[in-house]
């Protein structure tokens, strides 16, 4: 093959490369907003989640404290309706 030629085509397929880079290059472009837009997002959605799993951790705290509380209180209340007797039942 003559060298003239292998320089050529050398400088035909270099060229080649050249293009395909620049073109995915451009896409690039395209898509780092995107991405930028894309983590924004879920950041956001990020934070609602969380703030979402600390309103459900507060009112589990307050039904925990309630259930304690009601386990403290049941043994009293069942003796005061006990000793009350069934409903329209008067002692005379």
């Amino acid at each position: 093959m003559d060298i003239e030629q292998e320089i050529a085509d050398l400088k035909r397929r270099v060229g080649d490369l050249e293009g395909a880079v620049n073109v995915l290059t451009g896409q690039l472009s395209h898509v780092q907003p995107a991405l930028r837009k894309l983590g924004e997002t879920t950041a956001e959605r990020f934070d609602r989640t969380d703030d979402g799993i600390s309103q459900v951790t507060r009112r589990l705290e307050r039904l925990d404290t309630h259930v304690w509380s009601l386990r403290d209180d049941l043994p009293d209340m069942l003796r005061s309706a006990l000793a009350a007797g069934p409903p329209g039942h008067h002692d005379s």
